[in-house]
């Protein structure tokens, strides 16, 4: 074992005593709050409008029925309402859309809000739109879909872009 020079072993006790002397107390402390604020408002969202495709089609003998769900979320209490327009295709109301095809075809097709395809899905609220009230969750609504049976348009690919909007 090694032992210290006497001459340091002041400069330990002094390192010593320092270590081991109680801490003062501070002087004085101060403190202050502050609020954590938010204010949350009215508001939906639509989370989903998938595509509706009534896949490939021939002669139309029978309806060509499908569906798809669309997904909204409001705010607790909020009350709302989903409206669609009558799509792109050429000469579409909401009682007779229609699907247009590059080379100027036409083929119709329907949306409704009822599994029983009788009640038109259009935007006219209070009358042909579906309403909810949100419960700060995701809302599903069925969009129920029929191409009816009509003489067969011209071969080809046939699309419409509908607009989904929310009112609350």
């Amino acid at each position: 074992m090694r032992t210290l020079p006497a001459s340091r072993l002041p400069m330990l006790a002094a390192i010593a005593a320092l270590t081991t002397a109680p801490l003062g107390s501070p002087a004085a402390t101060k403190t202050a709050t502050f609020q954590v604020l938010a204010t949350m408002v009215s508001d939906c969202t639509i989370i989903s409008a998938p595509n509706i495709d009534f896949g490939t089609i021939g002669v139309m003998t029978a309806n060509i029925d499908a569906s798809s769900t669309l997904v909204v979320a409001c705010t607790p209490g909020t009350a709302y309402s989903v409206a669609l327009d009558p799509g792109t295709g050429a000469g579409s109301t909401i009682s007779d859309r229609r699907m247009a095809s590059g080379g100027g075809g036409s083929l119709k097709y329907q949306l409704f809000r009822d599994s029983m395809r009788t009640q038109n899905w259009g935007n006219t609220i209070g009358t042909d739109t579906v309403g909810g009230t949100g419960n700060g969750g995701n809302n599903a609504h069925v969009i129920y879909a029929r191409v009816p049976t009509q003489t067969a348009p011209a071969v080809g690919s046939y699309a419409s872009t509908v607009t989904v909007t929310i009112n609350y």
